[in-house]
Parts: structure tokens; C-alpha cells; sequence
């Protein structure tokens, strides 16, 4: 465990937010929800620790790839951009 020390203006809205949070029903500790805002942070930089995450084999984004289609282009990931974009070889 360690203290944090924050000044008086982001500990008003820290207030604030448990308030908020309050009002519509979720009962919150400012230790809690300072722990949820640094889990939220690090899943949102795709930084969370491999113990938090779920196996590959269950992530929606892997099972989607069962579903996707063929487009019948051998080179496309290659020249993805240039199909997408239309680019030419000068890259415009």
C-alpha cells in the first residue's frame, strides 16, 4: 500500500465523480475507484497485466477471424493500403 497525495483541485472532483457515482446507485471507496480508473487506464493502452486478459482462443477479434470472407487477392497484405487507398507507386 502506498499514499498518494493529489491537490485540492483533483481531489474536489475525485469527490465529485463518488458523488456522481453515488447518486446513481454505485457505492465506491476512493481507494476503489482510483484502483478502477488505473486498470481501466492500463486496458485502454493495451498494457494489462497477461493475468487480467483472456485467452487468446476466447477474444471476440480472434473468433471473428472465422467469419471473415475471402476476397481472392494473393498480394493483399502486402499492398493493403494501395487496394484501400487507391494509391499509385508515388504513393499518392
Amino acid at each position: 500500500m502506498s499514499t498518494v497525495r493529489i491537490d485540492k483541485e483533483h481531489a474536489k472532483l475525485l469527490d465529485d465523480l463518488i458523488a456522481i457515482l453515488t447518486l446513481r446507485g454505485q457505492k465506491i471507496t476512493k481507494k476503489e475507484l482510483i484502483g478502477k480508473l488505473i486498470e481501466q487506464a492500463l486496458s485502454t493502452q493495451g498494457l494489462l497485466n497477461s493475468h487480467d486478459s483472456i485467452p487468446l482462443e476466447d477474444d471476440p477479434a480472434w473468433k471473428g477471424l472465422k467469419e471473415t470472407f475471402k476476397l481472392g487477392i494473393s498480394d493483399l497484405s502486402e499492398h493493403v493500403d494501395e487496394y484501400l487507398y487507391r494509391l499509385d507507386e508515388n504513393g499518392e
